[in-house]
């Protein structure tokens, strides 16, 4: 039975019909199966059949097989091919076999020509499975040898003579090929001692070939490299032949002839330093303590070394220097807080700063811990002096109610005070070391960006500007300010200091002192002019009431007097209003109700009030329902005949339009904006003025759009943030 886990497969080729009947009647058994490159088995794939032998038939001396045989070779070069015929001669036969891997020449009157044939398949068959095997293994060690990058040589035995040597080989001893195969180590002058060669012949004759041994070699160039030398037996050609490797070792005995240098050097390193090195094994044993440690703890190091890690730090502050020992042994560094020690024993104390660092050997193998100490005493001594003028430096800037910010060339914030920070509902702390730019609203950073590098130049840079605040009442704020070079102690200019004043309530101190002035100004024109000329009126009509002797003619003159009487009345009223006007703050106010109420002292009579104002507020001086009064008193007074007060709102992209309109006969264009005059009009002339005005406090305004003919109407215009609905 064949060592194929099935059957052989053989394919019978260039042969005739005769032939492959005759082979395939009394060849096929469980170990062979025979088919034709006719069969339909092959018709899959006629260029490139998969068999395990092929079988030819060759027909006297027919010359073209040959090189049909070589065509099959070149295609098929792992499948053997056996030839086969009836009869041959012997000359034709050792021919054949210089092409064939078999041949067998039949006896069909015998009766073990397939026995003997099959045997002939399988020995054939399998020994060319084992060459392929073995020309894969031997292509394999090739490609080792060539490419390994330890030098290694095949060499004679006896003479020395070198047959094979690897790229690593030449490269490390200078040499061609050329310049060494055919050569021996001798004539080369490879070893250093010329004796070497005939000891590690004599360790190989007493089957002892030398592992690792250290070597001195001289290369080409006659430089000395040295080099742990292994000679191994192999057979080539069947020859036993030696192969030498060799390991190049000269940079590591250059590292050992050092190692005793730099241990004297890092000992003195150690000893001179000017921080503390402490080294413990993984028992946290002390190994290192040097002079630094000895000279700020006053413990020696003798009274040390080997001994469990005491601590000699008794009163560990804000941290546990144990926990950074134990996570540098497992392969962490760590940074301890600022610690505070006293050594009773020696009276020692001061502040440190330890950083803990795994301690590997030359493998990576964590072997202990190295703590790097620093002292930092004179750092905190300095540290808290800063503190110390800081904290009063942050007192005095925290108090003063201006808002300070200090900030760097790239704009980062250095420092800033309560009074800047809290406009931003923070504390100092959230804003230092952020952007100065991330606390400039809209584009306010880019507007002050050339003042900020002219400051940065050396100049001081006075700025007044106007803001707008959303949230804030009022909305307006009005700020003065100044940036200034901020020099370190160098003189340097390494930032700038702005210092912000809202100067709101100044201008708004400036502004009342304008409105009251104007209020005085006015309520003296009305109480000396418009009153003193009504008084004027009221003594004419009563002087021609008394000149009269016709009661009818007494009676109008007297009607008159009262008339001007009540104008009298109503001029007095408006300097009440006008007086108040401003002098509440302004606050939000139902526009309902406040319409409700302000129409309640008017006589209304048969005319229709539709209001569609549910949960609607405006925010106003307390005069808003006076507004309300004005308009609605002017409607009753010059609409003619009304019917019908109609009042609503709307909106109009963020702001709020607030309409109080009738049915009456309207307002005529050229009066639409001279009615808001003082003294236009048919009696005083000052409740539309006095209306615009309590508007305005707030940043309201109004205006008359109706049309002549179809009633009066009256916008109020409301801005974004001085309106609000119920669901707001």
């Amino acid at each position: 039975m064949n060592e194929y886990l099935r059957p052989i497969r053989v394919c019978i080729l260039h042969s005739s019909d005769d032939f492959t009947a005759f082979i395939r009647a009394g060849l096929s058994t469980e170990s062979i199966i025979i088919f034709s490159e006719d069969d339909n088995r092959c018709q899959r794939d006629k260029e490139n059949i998969s068999t395990d032998c092929f079988l030819v038939e060759f027909i006297g001396d027919a010359p073209e097989i040959p090189d049909k045989i070589q065509i099959m070779r070149k295609q098929y070069p792992d499948v053997p091919i056996i030839g086969c015929t009836y009869s041959c001669s012997l000359l034709s036969q050792k021919v054949l076999l210089s092409y064939l891997d078999g041949f067998y020449c039949i006896d069909k009157t015998s009766s073990v020509w397939a026995i003997n044939l099959e045997l002939l398949i399988i020995k054939t068959t399998e020994n060319r499975i084992k060459q392929k095997n073995f020309n894969k293994r031997f292509r394999f060690y090739r490609q080792v040898f060539k490419e390994n990058p330890i030098p290694m040589a095949l060499s004679q035995p006896d003479t020395g003579v070198f047959i094979v040597v690897n790229p690593a080989f030449l490269k490390t001893l200078g040499y061609t090929k050329e310049e060494v195969i055919g050569k021996s180590s001798t004539e080369l002058q490879v070893f250093f001692d010329p004796n070497i060669r005939n000891s590690i012949i004599a360790a190989y004759r007493a089957d002892a070939p030398p592992r690792d041994k250290e070597i001195v070699i001289r290369k080409k160039n006659g430089e000395l490299i040295t080099g742990l030398f292994s000679v191994d037996t192999l057979l080539w050609d069947n020859k036993e032949v030696l192969l030498t490797t060799m390991i190049d070792i000269t940079y590591l005995k250059e590292v050992e002839l050092s190692l005793s240098t730099r241990t004297r050097c890092i000992q003195q390193v150690l000893s001179n330093v000017s921080e503390g090195i402490i080294v413990y094994d993984t028992e946290l044993n002390y190994r290192v303590w040097n002079r630094f440690m000895e000279t700020i703890t006053g413990i020696s190091e003798n009274e040390l070394l080997g001994k469990p890690s005491l601590n000699f730090i008794p009163e560990l502050i804000g941290d546990d220097l144990q926990s950074h020992m134990k996570k540098a042994l497992d392969g962490k560094t760590s940074t301890s807080q600022d610690v505070w020690y006293h050594i009773p024993k020696t009276g020692k104390s001061g502040w440190v700063s330890l950083i803990y660092t795994p301690y590997r050997n030359s493998d990576g193998t964590i072997i202990g811990v190295i703590a790097s100490v620093r002292d930092i005493s004179e750092r905190k001594k300095a540290e808290d002096e800063i503190r110390s003028h800081k904290g009063l430096l942050r007192s005095i800037i925290d108090t003063v109610p201006v808002s300070i910010i200090c900030f760097d060339e790239k704009g980062t914030i250095l420092l800033a005070n309560k009074n800047f920070s809290s406009s931003f509902g923070l504390i100092p702390e959230a804003i230092e070391g952020h952007s100065y730019e991330n606390f400039c609203r809209d584009s306010r950073f880019e507007r002050h960006l050339s003042l900020i590098k002219q400051a940065l130049t050396g100049r001081e840079v006075p700025f007044q500007e106007e803001m707008e605040f959303e949230h804030e009442k009022p909305k307006k704020r009005f700020l003065r300010g100044r940036y200034s070079p901020l020099r370190g102690t160098d003189g340097e200019i390494n930032g700038v200091v702005a210092v912000i004043i809202d100067i709101t309530d100044l201008k708004i101190a400036q502004a009342s002192v304008e409105l009251v002035n104007s209020k005085l100004n006015l309520l003296s024109s009305i109480t000396r002019h418009d009153i003193l000329n009504s008084l004027t009126g009221i003594l004419g009509y009563l002087t021609y009431a008394e000149m009269e002797q016709s009661p009818e003619r007494i009676g109008t003159y007297i009607k008159k007097a009262h008339q001007v009487a009540y104008l009298i009345q109503e001029q007095i009223e408006f300097t009440r209003d006008y007086q108040d006007l401003g002098v509440k703050e302004p606050l939000w106010q139902n526009a309902k109700e406040t319409f409700l109420t302000a129409i309640s002292s008017l006589k209304m009579g048969d005319i229709t009030l539709n209001l569609d104002l549910d949960g609607f507020s405006i925010f106003a001086d307390p005069l808003l329902e006076r507004v309300i009064y004005n308009i609605c008193d002017n409607a009753l007074r010059y609409g003619g005949t009304i019917t019908r007060i109609t009042s609503y709102w709307y909106k109009n992209g963020t702001d709020a339009i607030w309409v109080i309109r009738d049915d009456g006969v309207g307002i005529p264009e050229p009066m639409k904006e001279r009615i808001f005059r003082k003294g236009v009009g048919n009696n005083t002339g000052l409740g539309l003025f006095l209306t615009r005005e309590i508007l305005d406090i707030t940043g309201l305004s109004i205006s008359e759009t109706g049309k002549e003919g179809d009633g009066a109407r009256f916008e109020i215009r409301i801005p974004d943030g001085e309106w609000r609905t119920a669901n707001q």
